[in-house]
């Protein structure tokens, strides 16, 4: 059954990427690192939305902080590792910091939501939707169309894979 009503969850999720799509044009430019950061805040909010046993209001805005602290996190290691680069960055060092960052904030996002609301995601999971959220980032970057929406259509793919790894493996196993 899970933790989640993910019907709901991924309807929410359309609703929304579909929404910032439309109104992408009239976005500050506040910076990568708190763009993620809002993305984080988002996703984490349609999670504690459509959950089956809704904790207390405290607890789920304590996790809606955490998420957006991790994503905005996540985001800053990418951003201080591509210092490292010398010169300008090709496709190769930009597939791996997206990679970094992107497995980075899937490893502790899926741990957070595991110690928060119980979710049931082994280890072997948690890895498998790292490694899906990394593909879909990837996806992103090598279609192209990150360059056309930014780093909403990195965030938007990212959510649905950490969401699909979600609906996968979150209660496929009974507690013993």
């Amino acid at each position: 059954m899970g933790i989640l009503y993910y019907a709901r969850h991924f309807a929410l999720l359309a609703c929304l990427a579909a929404f910032l799509a439309a109104t992408r044009e009239w976005s500050p430019a506040i910076g990568v690192v708190a763009t993620f950061g809002i993305y984080g805040a988002l996703h984490a909010s349609t999670l504690a939305l459509t959950l089956r046993a809704p904790p207390r209001a405290g607890r789920s805005l304590r996790f809606v902080v955490i998420a957006a602290s991790l994503s905005m996190l996540s985001t800053a290691l990418g951003v201080c590792a591509s210092r490292l680069f010398d010169g300008s960055m090709g496709m190769a060092q930009t597939a791996l910091l997206l990679s970094m960052s992107s497995g980075i904030g899937a490893a502790t996002y899926a741990s957070l939501i595991r110690r928060f609301f119980g979710a049931r995601l082994t280890l072997s999971a948690i890895v498998t939707v790292v490694l899906g959220c990394i593909v879909a980032t990837l996806a992103v970057l090598l279609s192209g169309i990150y360059l056309n929406g930014g780093s909403l259509w990195v965030a938007a793919s990212w959510w649905f894979a950490m969401s699909l790894g979600l609906w996968v493996h979150d209660g496929r196993r009974e507690p013993r």
